[in-house]
């Protein structure tokens, strides 16, 4: 009655493969766009928000609302397109896979499952994982490397400031 695996098929995906500088080009883009994902988006929309309330001294809410809704809307727009670059890859390169999951709840719970069996629910490794693997830990790097390094000491750390007389 019910299927045990869903099955992805690309239509129209074209098994020839496309020029090596298409497909650096495409990655390249991929590694533009996940950057810009985990490290250009927020920095602009905390820039933006931060431009918008140095005109007084009491924090008004209307930046703060811009920010979460210009940072959820751009990272969505962001990896919607990262989506269909690597759409575009898989036909640009004709390695687009047909790709078999098993439903969570047609899984077997007793974990004798053989690791050369097809059914056992792993998906291919493409190149948008590989992409978005490294700019997380580029990500991760460069917050350590503006925390520890570039941070600046905050005001007042020995107290309220010099001792008036």
């Amino acid at each position: 009655m019910y299927s045990d695996t869903l099955t992805y098929v690309r239509a129209g995906a074209s098994t020839e493969g496309g020029s090596l500088a298409t497909k650096v080009a495409i990655i390249a883009l991929m590694v533009l766009g996940s950057l810009s994902l985990w490290l250009g988006s927020p920095v602009f929309w905390l820039w933006l928000t931060s431009k918008l309330q140095s005109d007084g001294t009491q924090a008004k809410m209307g930046p703060y609302a811009l920010l979460l809704i210009g940072l959820i809307l751009s990272s969505v727009a962001i990896a919607k397109g990262l989506a269909s670059l690597q759409r575009l890859y898989g036909r640009v390169s004709g390695t687009t896979p047909t790709v078999r999951v098993i439903l969570p709840w047609r899984r077997s719970l007793r974990g004798g499952r053989s690791q050369k069996r097809e059914t056992d629910g792993r998906l291919p490794l493409s190149v948008l994982d590989v992409v978005m693997v490294i700019s997380v830990i580029v990500a991760v790097a460069a917050f350590l490397v503006w925390y520890v390094i570039a941070n600046p000491t905050p005001p007042n750390v020995g107290g309220p400031g010099p001792a008036k007389h």
